[in-house]
């Protein structure tokens, strides 16, 4: 597990200047407590990119959300593009919050980890191996069970599903900003909770 926390010097200003902002679009974002932002000059593509799945982490979001805590996508409809890593990471994203809007955040991401990961997870049959490719001396079987798990089952699936994302937390009071950056198991998720309310205002 990789929890990294730092100084940052990211602001909601930072991404409502970008260039593939517009100006009716910063209007609408400046309303926003917690807005999902892109990845920028990922590999050979040099315009901001989300992950796969983003729209689904979005509209989860919306529809948890209170009504007071305005939620957004730091793109236009037209310029919005996905990427695909194909490895054993499910990226969520980057996010970039407001420190009052932490226990909202906390709120719906924990239970979207749940419900999408950790359930599944769960959910997933035991896996018994069972060898009996040696015999003794007088024909009998020798049965082994959880022998030689490396060769006979796929190790990726016994291990829980690992998840990457990053927020940053803006604290206007302070006029700090910290970004915390969790790589790992998603049900290590509580963990990376903890640390982010300890940024609450």
């Amino acid at each position: 597990m990789a929890l990294i926390i730092t100084d940052s010097s990211e602001t909601f200003d930072t991404w409502l200047s970008k260039e593939f902002i517009t100006e009716d679009l910063k209007e609408s974002l400046s309303k926003a407590s917690i807005l999902m932002v892109p990845f920028e000059e990922l590999r050979e593509n040099t315009g901001p990119l989300f992950p796969m799945g983003t729209e689904e982490i979005l509209r989860y979001f919306k529809a948890n959300a209170p009504e007071e805590c305005v939620i957004d996508i730091c793109i236009s409809d037209e310029d919005y593009q996905e990427f695909a890593f194909y490895n054993d990471y499910k990226r969520l994203g980057n996010f970039i919050l407001t420190a009052v809007a932490i226990p909202v955040f906390v709120g719906i991401l924990s239970p979207y980890i749940y419900d999408t990961y950790i359930k599944h997870d769960d959910s997933k049959p035991q896996i018994q191996i069972i060898d009996n490719s040696t015999k003794n001396t007088d024909n009998s079987t020798h049965i082994h069970i959880g022998n030689h798990i490396s060769t006979l089952a796929d190790k990726k699936y016994l291990e829980p599903t690992h998840i990457k994302f990053s927020v940053t937390i803006v604290n206007d009071t302070l006029g700090t900003s910290k970004n915390i950056s969790y790589e790992g198991p998603a049900t290590e998720i509580d963990t990376v909770l903890k640390a982010l309310k300890e940024y609450e205002q």
